[in-house]
């Protein structure tokens, strides 16, 4: 564990909100943390937009993100978070393991990263770091991640600029030649949610077709190394 701890104490129990589409997974956390001194009024959120009207609302201090939610991706949700609430601090909490999405995270304004594999209490123990001003990585988070930290970030090339990152990704499977069916997979999410996301995307950058995009995707250099060999 990486972790930079300010020495100043929280004065007050802080509020906090929990962002995770498993509502058990959020039972069992809220459960830890309910019996935290520190810790003050707890909101929960299944969503982006639930947890960015929360933030918006109430005097949140403290949010435990998960990057894959139903509606959109907590890196982009922690943007929006710390755009709005810039004295918020966002702790990500995940399955996904990728220095990548660590450092995109990282850069988005997220206090640390941390995996939903790791012990409890370590969790407790990054939120009261988080919350306390510090930074926290987790286990397994290795010098990959401060690596492309210090690598200045390249923006992705006209239109894809205009797309999320968890909208990006999507993209790089269709540029791969992927079925909704793996891609869904991928992601971690449901046929029908990869349809209505493909038609977005094409909406968006103003697309006609799915092959126009797996198109435009490989030649702006966006198509996954594994395809590039073909």
């Amino acid at each position: 564990m990486t972790v930079d701890r300010s020495p100043e104490e929280s004065p007050s129990p802080v509020a906090m909100l929990l962002v995770d589409d498993h509502p058990v997974f959020r039972a069992g956390l809220r459960g830890l943390l309910a019996a935290e001194s520190w810790v003050g009024e707890i909101f929960e959120a299944a969503t982006v937009a639930e947890a960015v009207r929360i933030v918006v609302t109430h005097d949140v201090r403290v949010v435990a993100m998960d990057i894959r939610l139903p509606d959109g991706d907590g890196i982009a949700a922690t943007a929006r978070i710390v755009k709005v609430r810039p004295h918020t601090a966002v702790l990500l909490l995940t399955m996904v393991e990728d220095e990548y999405l660590v450092a995109a995270g990282l850069r988005a304004g997220a206090r640390g990263y941390v995996l939903k594999q790791t012990d409890p209490r370590t969790v407790v123990t990054t939120l009261r770091t988080v919350a306390d001003g510090g930074v926290a990585l987790g286990p397994r988070i290795g010098s990959g991640v401060l690596a492309a930290l210090r690598r200045a970030p390249s923006p992705p090339p006209p239109p894809f600029d205009r797309l999320t990152p968890r909208e990006r990704e999507l993209v790089q499977q269709v540029a791969g030649g992927l079925g909704n069916g793996p891609i869904a997979r991928a992601l971690g999410v449901s046929e029908k949610t990869v349809r209505n996301m493909v038609s977005e995307v094409l909406a968006k950058l103003q697309i006609p077709d799915r092959v126009r995009l797996a198109l435009m995707a490989r030649d702006a250099g966006l198509a996954p190394e594994r395809d590039l060999d073909h």
